[in-house]
């Protein structure tokens, strides 16, 4: 394996990583277009992370939809496996965040698309479980993708469950800590749908506030939080109906919460639609 090559792909540039996997921004000799290879050295990965690798691939090629990042090939080059995926122009909602605050619109719109990408991946019997503002990307015309199903799960208790597998046994806290659900934190056997939503309505919560829901000095005491103790209202300047759909997303108890990612897309819409017209009517 050439050090610059690996299999038809020329890389070009790191773009992250960490642990045994890299991501390059590499060009497609055969179909002359630039993509996003993520990297997996044998040598540097067990049994376990080689699986989680395949799965992400398996996971996100079961998707077409215009708010989840295409899968392009899937293949190996000696003692490494690749994953290549579209190249997105653009920049993460993390690093969005860091640039400033968000508008209303703004929030809505990057919302709308991942509940709208969460619908789809739910329909196909996927959870993600680890939406996180890392895991959503904004391209530089406004097209939002939801990157990363590397520890996504089949819904509810759908057989997906692998006693030799960390992620993949039962009780099993997969994902990231400020975006865990309760019932994800609790350890409990089924995760589903409402699980992302909660998720969803993290990310959400700190797109309008500049902050997550829960924070503390360690990790026990966020985890506590997120079990037993209310978010902080989110700021007035907040329309009052956005807040309910924030706020109704990160119930403690998964029946109260938005019970689909559908039905989060079409509050968002109306909202957006509400808004729009009020926008008008005060400049006329």
């Amino acid at each position: 394996m050439n050090v610059l090559n690996i299999g038809r792909y020329r890389v070009l540039y790191r773009l992250g990583g960490g642990g045994s996997a890299e991501v390059y921004a590499a060009e497609d000799t055969l179909l002359h277009r630039k993509v996003a290879l993520k990297l997996l050295r044998f040598a540097d990965a067990d049994e376990r992370q080689s699986r989680h690798f395949e799965r992400e691939a398996r996971s996100a090629s079961l998707l077409n939809h215009p708010n989840v990042v295409t899968v392009f090939d899937v293949g190996h080059d000696g003692d490494v496996q690749y994953i290549a995926t579209e190249l997105v122009d653009g920049e993460t909602l993390r690093q969005r965040m860091n640039r400033g605050p968000m508008t209303i619109m703004e929030a809505i719109d990057v919302a709308s698309a991942v509940a709208r990408a969460l619908a789809a991946a739910h329909e196909a019997w996927l959870v993600h479980r680890d939406i996180k503002p890392e895991n959503i990307a904004i391209r530089k015309d406004h097209v939002v993708k939801v990157l990363d199903f590397g520890v996504s799960a089949l819904s509810g208790d759908g057989g997906d469950f692998d006693a030799t597998d960390p992620i993949r046994r039962p009780g099993a806290v997969v994902g990231t800590l400020h975006y865990l659900s309760p019932e994800q934190v609790r350890g409990e056997l089924i995760i589903d749908d409402r699980s992302d939503i909660y998720s969803l309505g993290v990310v959400t919560y700190e797109m309008l506030a500049g902050r997550v829901p829960f924070s503390g000095t360690n990790v026990l005491d966020v985890l506590a939080q997120i079990v037993e103790r209310e978010p902080a209202p989110l700021p007035a300047f907040v329309p009052e109906p956005l807040r309910d759909v924030v706020m109704s997303s990160l119930r403690k108890n998964m029946y109260e919460r938005p019970q689909t990612a559908s039905d989060i897309v079409a509050m968002l819409d109306q909202l957006r639609i509400d808004l729009l017209i009020r926008e008008r009517s005060r400049i006329a």
